[in-house]
């Protein structure tokens, strides 16, 4: 293949085309020699930035551009930056004289020979071997080579529209080409320190920045003028306290508020709770055997009176053991020497409580219940031992204990919740806790390591309408206030309820509450009369009236000078007089 260094290629430029379009096919060229056909109006090459762009790409590929172009417009820049300009492909290319150069008429044009190169051998043009002088067009040029080249014949003349009115720009010297058979030199512009090629990315930096910047400045403002400002205004009145208390009667069956009497419809909420607790027991019993035994009993010397007989079931007592006779005991007359008593016959006595400690000696001595002058004598064995765990009384009564401390806030609290929700005010003192029914499981004297008591109990609370007791209090505080005072605050939100009596139907409390009486000052009438104006209007409008005593106004930040036209951002704190039941 022959080499194509030499050779010239004709571009045909879009109207459309960018700069880097025409950059790249530059590039894309394998002549030294690019002819760019420009169409009218192409705006690309209107402006110095991107002539110097092409330029500056043609230098570095070591090549030599000719814009084919009649528009007067681009002559001066082409001038400035040196690239050569033809009218058409058939005529001379030069460089046309810059801003500068034009008064002085001079004009550069190609001084050095160019030598096509030999066609490939599948070409058929014995022509480019031919020299090409100063004076050869660029017509010829283009004619040199073949169509595949240079595109169709019938559109290398490419009319051009001339503009008027163009920028200039500095003129450019181009450098003039080596003589003939020496390497050729780029053209050497002269250095215009105003026209330097713009650095595309730092510009897009300051201009982000800028953007940034005037972002911030209008977020800023927006706080700065409508968010952060505000306006906070102290009202001091003559207000005063009032104390008030009274005596109700919740009752359930009054269907209105009566005033004189105190009586106030009351409903109830109740709730039913069933506990339980189980303990270990502590009861002790011995299952064992019971002892068995005889005695004599002896009812003091003879006499003339018979003693009555000892029934059986009597108790005897022995070392603080109780034995119960089994059978009758009667007396006869019983001598021994000279001397006489009575005695019964032998009796049978069983222990009262099975336990080894009931057996006695042979000769114990007992005493017989209900009969002070009869004693007995005997005894008693078999007793044997077996203990075992029992519930007791005190383990039944323990685990009551356990569940009465049950903490019963959650149940308060659900009684609450039903007076609320049936729109009633919840009187918290009336809280009360029925009788409770208690069961133990096993009973009393079972045998059983554990016992669980259960203990069933209701609970109670008044409720009565939040309107009722507003009316009370408000003809309480009336009673008690001169004519032109308002009340502002009637004082139930911190009221205190004590039970006085709780009868479980008809239960009375007293109410007590600090309310407060004075001026009645509109806060939303004075939030808008005050909108945008200044401290000192806002101080004279609000001492029109002649109960305030003292206005302090606060704007907020420090370059704010007067209150928001925004109500909202307007607060209004009417003080109140130290409250002390």
């Amino acid at each position: 293949m022959a080499n194509n260094t030499n050779r010239m290629d004709t571009v045909y430029v879009d109207i459309d085309d960018e700069i880097t379009a025409l950059i790249d096919k530059i590039k894309a060229s394998d002549s030294k020699v690019v002819a760019l056909v420009l169409p009218k109006r192409a705006s690309v090459l209107q402006s110095i930035v991107n002539m110097k762009l092409l330029k500056l790409s043609a230098d570095n590929d070591k090549k030599r551009v000719v814009l084919i172009t009649g528009e007067a417009g681009l002559l001066p820049l082409a001038g400035a930056v040196g690239l050569y300009v033809a009218k058409s492909l058939g005529t001379k290319p030069e460089v046309p004289p810059g801003p500068n150069m034009a008064l002085a008429g001079e004009t550069e044009t190609i001084d050095e020979d160019i030598k096509l190169p030999l066609a490939d051998e599948e070409e058929e043009a014995p022509d480019l071997t031919k020299k090409v002088t100063t004076n050869t067009p660029v017509g010829a040029l283009a004619d040199a080579l073949p169509e595949s080249i240079n595109g169709p014949k019938h559109l290398r003349d490419v009319e051009t529209l001339e503009l008027d009115n163009e920028p200039e720009a500095a003129a450019v010297e181009a450098s003039k080409e080596e003589p003939k058979g020496k390497k050729a030199k780029e053209p050497k512009l002269k250095k215009d320190k105003h026209l330097k090629v713009p650095n595309f990315n730092r510009f897009r930096w300051v201009l982000v920045g800028g953007i940034l910047l005037i972002a911030a400045l209008v977020v800023f403002g927006i706080f700065a003028f409508l968010v952060w400002p505000k306006a906070t205004i102290d009202i001091k009145t003559n207000a005063s306290n009032v104390n008030t208390t009274l005596q109700l009667t919740l009752d359930p069956q009054a269907s209105s508020l009566n005033l004189s009497s105190g009586d106030i419809p009351a409903n109830t909420a109740s709730e039913q709770k069933t506990f339980s607790q189980t303990v270990n027991t502590t009861g002790q019993q011995n299952e064992g055997t019971a002892a068995n035994g005889t005695v004599i009993m002896n009812a003091g010397a003879c006499s003339f009176t018979i003693p009555n007989d000892v029934p059986a079931g009597t108790s005897l007592s022995s070392n603080s053991l109780t034995y119960i006779t089994q059978q009758d005991a009667t007396f006869s007359p019983v001598t021994q020497g000279h001397n006489c008593s009575w005695e019964s016959n032998s009796v049978q006595i069983a222990a009262a409580n099975p336990g080894s400690n009931y057996n006695t000696a042979n000769s114990a001595t007992f005493t017989v219940t209900g009969f002070p002058s009869v004693t007995a004598t005997g005894s008693a064995t078999g007793g044997t031992d077996n203990i075992v765990q029992v519930v007791s009384q005190n383990d039944v009564n323990a685990a009551t204990t356990k569940i009465t401390s049950t903490d019963t806030s959650a149940i308060k609290q659900s009684l609450i919740n039903q007076l609320r929700g049936q729109g009633l005010y919840p009187i918290e003192v009336t809280f009360a806790a029925g009788s409770p029914q208690v069961s133990a499981n096993p009973t009393v004297g079972t045998a059983s390591p554990t016992v669980t008591v259960t203990e069933t109990i209701s609970y109670t609370m008044y409720g009565v309408k939040k309107s009722d007791l507003n009316t009370a209090l408000n003809a309480n505080i009336k009673s008690q206030t001169a004519n032109g005072q308002n009340i502002l605050t009637n004082g139930l939100t911190q009221s205190g309820f004590k039970q006085l009596n709780a009868s479980g139907t008809n239960d009375t409390v007293s109410l007590s509450a600090l309310a407060v009486v004075g001026p009645n000052i509109s806060v939303s009438k004075i939030k808008k009369d005050v909108a945008g104006r200044s401290p000192q209007a806002i101080i004279s409008i609000i001492k029109n009236n002649p109960n305030v005593t003292t206005v302090t106004v606060r704007l907020s930040p420090f370059w704010v000078t007067r209150a928001p036209k925004n109500t909202a951002k307007i607060f209004i704190q009417v003080a109140k007089p130290s409250q002390s039941v």
